[in-house]
């Protein structure tokens, strides 16, 4: 089923139990975006930040890191139901590859708007989703770029066993068109965060992605 996952984006605790907590008993899901200011520029709160969240909502860590296979461990401490990193943090391949065999939580990747999916089969048999970045990484707020909507239909056609999801400068006004190309869910930050009432916009959202009919 075709869903949306709320993202938090904070460099303040207060902020990220805040918004946690608003959310609890709402969405199932959380996508929480840990950086630490060397693949992207900014810095977030640290993992140790969300304690016990995983006892209210299927995690998905995103990490913005380079050797984001230092994180797995402490995500797995975390109860992640889904970590995701990027291939273009990745220094040493192998180390990574063999990294994944020991995880237990679903393991993704993420691309950046210009990364080639050529570099999907080299984590074909590791993985089970893919991250397609709308935005530049790194901030909430920037605008969608349509140059991604046919790297998920060319992905949906090499890898239809695949989760595909969307991250970045999604809102009311592209959401559909993010879900006819393929995509499984989104993850909305700033649309939703950033609103008056984010539950609001939140339920808002749900309700035309229930109205979009999937490929």
């Amino acid at each position: 089923m075709q869903n949306i996952i709320p993202a938090i984006l904070t460099a303040d605790p207060a902020d990220l139990r805040q918004k946690l907590e608003l959310f609890r008993g709402h969405s199932n899901w959380m996508h929480i975006d840990i950086m630490d200011g060397t693949l992207v520029s900014g810095k977030t709160v640290n993992l140790f930040e969300l304690g016990e969240v995983s006892k209210f909502f299927n995690l998905e860590i995103h990490l913005m890191v380079q050797d984001p296979f230092k994180y797995f461990e402490d995500c797995a401490g975390l109860g992640a139901k889904r970590v995701i990193f990027h291939v273009e943090a990745v220094r040493e391949q192998e180390h990574m590859l063999s990294a994944l065999d020991s995880c237990n939580f679903q393991k993704g990747i993420a691309f950046n708007k210009t990364t080639s999916l050529e570099l999907v089969p080299a984590y074909a048999q590791k993985i089970s989703s893919i991250l397609f970045m709308g935005v530049e990484p790194g901030a909430q707020g920037r605008s969608f770029d349509n140059v991604v909507l046919p790297k998920i239909q060319k992905a949906k056609e090499m890898y239809p066993d695949f989760l595909l999801g969307v991250d970045g400068g999604i809102g009311k006004e592209n959401i559909q068109s993010v879900f006819t190309t393929g995509a499984d869910y989104a993850v909305v930050g700033s649309e939703i965060m950033n609103a008056e009432d984010p539950l609001s916009v939140f339920k808002s959202l749900e309700e035309v992605v229930q109205s979009t009919e999937a490929p």
